[in-house]
C-alpha cells in the first residue's frame, strides 16, 4: 500500500483537470484494503478510482483509493470455451489484447476502451454491438459496509445500457476485485453490423486480430488522444426513445440513424442530436466538443470541472429544446 499526500489528480484522470486530493492510496492487494480499514482510511469521504477515464472531480473526497492489483489467470477450459479471470487493476485494453493474441473471442469489439478491468463491469462498457454483459460470467466484489467479499453472477450484476447494480442504491459501496469471462476458442460469434466493421473486413480475413485492428482504427480516427486533449470519451449515453417519438423525428429528419433497443424502443446516437443542434466542434472558453466526434467533450487546457459541467448542461438544454429529447451524462461526477 502506497500513500501519497496533497497530490494533484491531473494525471490520474483522463480529463486532466488540475485538482488536488489530500490523500491518494494505491491499493495493490486485498490485504491493502484491510490495512486501510485498520488505519481508519474509510471513515471519512472517499472515492474508488480505476483508470480515471470516466470521472470528473467536483467535490474532492478526503481519500482517493486507486485500485492497482493486477493479474490474468485461466480458470478452466474445454474444446469450445475458456474461462479467464482478470484482476481489477489491469488495463482493460491490455486484457483485450491478451485475449485476441491467444485467439479468445468475445471482447475484441471492446478494443481500445480506456479504463481498468474493475471499472468495466460497473459501467457495463460497450462498443460496436458488444457489451460486458455478453461475456461476463461472474465477479467478486468487496462490500465497504462490512468488508466481506461477495460473488455476483451475471444476473445479480443487473446489467443495463451503461448500467449495473453497482451504480444504483449501493453506488460507491463496493470494490470490484476481479471478474471472470467466458470466451470462445473457436466458432467465434462475430458482431459486424455496427460502425463500418463489415465494410472494412470484406477484403480481409475474418479474424479477431483484424476486428481489433479495425475497431482501433475507427476509435483513433474519431476520438482525441487524451495526452493532447483531456476527455472522457463519450460524455453522454445514446438516448433510447419510444417508437412514436422516433417516427415523429423521422418525419423531419428522414436520415436519422437508429438501432433497435429492448422493449420495442429505439436507440439514436447522441452524437447525431448534438451535431444537428449545431454543436459539433463548438468551443466555449477552455471547453468544446471534439471536431471529429461531437459526443466527446474536450478540455482544451486549463478547464475547470465547473466549466466542463456547465458546457455539458448547455448541450443538454439545446438538444432538449430542439428535439424534445433528454441526453443523460455518462461521465461520473464526484
Amino acid at each position: 500500500m502506497k500513500i501519497l499526500n496533497n497530490i494533484s489528480l491531473k494525471s490520474f484522470h483522463t480529463f486532466g483537470v488540475d485538482v488536488n486530493a489530500s490523500s491518494l492510496i494505491e491499493i495493490e492487494s486485498l490485504s491493502d484494503i484491510y490495512t486501510a480499514k485498520e488505519k481508519s482510511c474509510f471513515n471519512g469521504s472517499f472515492y474508488i478510482l480505476g483508470g480515471g477515464s470516466n470521472v470528473l472531480f467536483l467535490t474532492i473526497p478526503e481519500v482517493i483509493f486507486k485500485i492497482c492489483f493486477k493479474g490474468i489467470s485461466i480458470i478452466k477450459e474445454d474444446d469450445d470455451y475458456i474461462w479467464i479471470t482478470v484482476n481489477a487493476g489491469e488495463n482493460w485494453d491490455d486484457f483485450v489484447r491478451y485475449c485476441v493474441e491467444n485467439n479468445y473471442g468475445g471482447v475484441e469489439n471492446l478494443s481500445y476502451i480506456p479504463g481498468t478491468a474493475g471499472a468495466a463491469p460497473i459501467q457495463n462498457i460497450g462498443a460496436y454491438g458488444t457489451e460486458i454483459k455478453d461475456t461476463l460470467q461472474r465477479l467478486n466484489a468487496l462490500s465497504l459496509t462490512d468488508f466481506s467479499v461477495k460473488e455476483f453472477s451475471n444476473k445479480e450484476c443487473a446489467f443495463g445500457y451503461r448500467d449495473s447494480f453497482f451504480k444504483h442504491k449501493e453506488n460507491g459501496q463496493w470494490i470490484v476485485l476481479d471478474s471472470t469471462y467466458r470466451l470462445t476458442k473457436r466458432n467465434h460469434n462475430w458482431v459486424l453490423n455496427y460502425g463500418n466493421i463489415k465494410s472494412f473486413i470484406e477484403n480481409k480475413t475474418l479474424s479477431l486480430e483484424n476486428i481489433r485492428n479495425i475497431v482501433i482504427q475507427q476509435r483513433t480516427a474519431k476520438l482525441p488522444d487524451v495526452s493532447v486533449l483531456g476527455n472522457a470519451g463519450s460524455f453522454f449515453k445514446n438516448p433510447i426513445i419510444s417508437t412514436e417519438k422516433f417516427e415523429q423525428l423521422k418525419q423531419s429528419y428522414p436520415e436519422i440513424p437508429f438501432f433497435s433497443a429492448a422493449n420495442q424502443k429505439i436507440k439514436v446516437p447522441a452524437a447525431w442530436f448534438i451535431e444537428h443542434a449545431g454543436l459539433k466542434g463548438f468551443k466555449k472558453g477552455n471547453v468544446g466538443t471534439y471536431v471529429n466526434q461531437p459526443l466527446v467533450i474536450v478540455n482544451y487546457g486549463g478547464a475547470t470541472t465547473t466549466e466542463i459541467i456547465e458546457f455539458a448542461k448547455m448541450i443538454v438544454r439545446n438538444v432538449s429544446e430542439k428535439f424534445d429529447v433528454e441526453l443523460e451524462m455518462e461521465v461520473n461526477i464526484v
